[in-house]
Order: C-alpha cells, then sequence, then structure tokens
C-alpha cells in the first residue's frame, strides 16, 4: 500500500511532467490526444537522448516560430 493518496501521486507525476520541458511541437503532438504520462515521459526522455547524441555529434538544433 502506498503512503500517497492518488491525488497525490497524480500531482508529483505532473511536476515530473513539467519538468521535462516539452517542446511546443511535443504538446502539440502527444498532449491533444491523451497520451498516458508514462508513455509521454518515454517519449520527451527519447526526444532529449536523441537531442544530446545529435549535439555531442557537432550538429546545431535551429528552432522556428510559427
Amino acid at each position: 500500500m502506498s503512503c500517497w493518496t492518488k491525488h497525490e501521486l497524480e500531482n508529483m507525476l505532473e511536476d515530473v511532467v513539467n519538468e521535462l520541458c516539452l517542446s511546443g511541437e511535443m504538446i502539440d503532438k502527444y498532449g491533444q490526444e491523451g497520451t498516458a504520462p508514462a508513455t509521454l515521459v518515454r517519449l520527451v526522455l527519447e526526444e532529449k537522448d536523441r537531442q544530446i547524441r545529435m549535439l555531442k555529434l557537432g550538429m546545431v538544433q535551429i528552432e522556428t516560430k510559427t
């Protein structure tokens, strides 16, 4: 049995997702679909890992504003 309530766990999960600094693109793609939080966290971490690999290879990330 957990020592936290369901509401407390949901708030903790929301805090984690907020700390991931979701890009507008990720929010547009997954936020409106009601993606499960665990799946969203995994997708965001995979995207962050990809960005880190690209930066280590010397690639530069260019963001455009639409």
